[in-house]
């Protein structure tokens, strides 16, 4: 996934296994880097995409369940998550290749020929997919590592350990207590400034996942202008709002928040936070009211619930 993971745990008894649940967890890991990752060139994601046949083909039940998922989240956000949206994230620089630069109009148009919910059909009967255009390219990286979490988290309760924190490249669930304390989970602060500190909001996680969607890290900068990562589907650009990150709090699933986080980020806070509101989702938006000012944030009504 190209980042790092971290897990903490209280176990039942005196017995280290750290050892042995590392090396689960790495297997574990390899192989939902093996099924999901653009990166790998054989990875069944990567095998799909480089396909240029529309005929079904066979999916892993594993990867089925994401992809369903993210279709699932792309229809409730009315696209503005789409795990079609991999030519322009290809075509921006922000996939496994390509240089990040500002391409043609030309580019960005063909590109979004092949964007799109209804570019993927699945079958979930008999565990196939297939694509509708040869030139689609599904880009799983705003959930994959929520369900990474989410699936390492499960080992550990398979052990019955109900005391920890796993985190994978800054998505994290947490259970039970650290010892009398609870687990402190931060959400970083955008631009760092010096009344905030480095972080915006110290929360006392309890049992929930937090996932965190954000453009002042990943981005590229070409004359005047920041150009993020983050894609909006409508124009084939990236997003031009001053909302800096969102990060989404969900009680069941890592890999749903995680997901959230991405569509409200490409939303912007107002369309954001009014989608959000809608559906109940606990979110906590970091933006400027116009470039020039200074942070501020706004959180759902469903966020301050959570009494973190």
């Amino acid at each position: 996934m190209g980042t790092t993971y971290h897990i903490r745990y209280i176990g039942k008894g005196s017995t280290d296994k750290s050892p042995i649940f590392k090396e689960e967890v790495d297997k574990r890991l390899q192989s939902i880097n093996q099924s999901m990752s653009t990166y790998i060139p054989t990875s069944e994601l990567s095998v799909f995409n480089k396909s240029r046949s529309l005929e079904w083909q066979v999916i892993s039940a594993e990867l089925l369940k994401v992809v369903k998922h993210a279709l699932v989240v792309g229809e409730k956000s009315h696209g503005a998550f789409d795990p079609t949206i991999g030519p322009l994230v290809n075509l921006w620089g922000f996939g496994p290749k390509g240089k990040r630069e500002v391409p043609s109009k030309e580019s960005i148009h063909n590109a979004l020929k092949n964007v799109g919910l209804d570019k993927i059909e699945l079958d979930y009967k008999k565990l196939l997919w297939k694509k509708m255009t040869k030139d689609v390219y599904v880009d799983l990286s705003a959930l994959a590592k929520g369900f990474g979490v989410d699936e390492v988290a499960n080992i550990l309760e398979e052990q019955g350990i109900l005391n920890y924190m796993v985190e994978i490249g800054g998505e994290v669930k947490t259970m039970g207590s650290k010892g009398s304390k609870p687990w402190i989970i931060a959400i970083e602060s955008p631009g760092l400034e010096k009344e905030a500190g480095p972080y915006q909001r110290l929360l006392e996680l309890k049992t929930h996942s937090l996932a965190t969607s954000g453009n002042y890290r990943n981005f590229f900068k070409q004359g005047d202008t920041h150009y993020s990562h983050t894609i909006d589907f409508k124009t084939g650009k990236p997003v031009s709002h001053t909302l800096a990150s969102v990060s989404v709090a969900d009680s069941a699933s890592c890999m749903n928040a995680d997901a959230w986080a991405t569509a409200l980020m490409s939303m912007g806070v107002e369309k954001g936070f009014k989608v959000a509101e809608q559906l109940k989702i606990a979110a906590y938006f970091i933006y400027k009211l116009d470039s020039s000012s200074e942070f501020v944030i706004k959180q759902t009504t469903e966020f301050t619930k959570l009494n973190l």
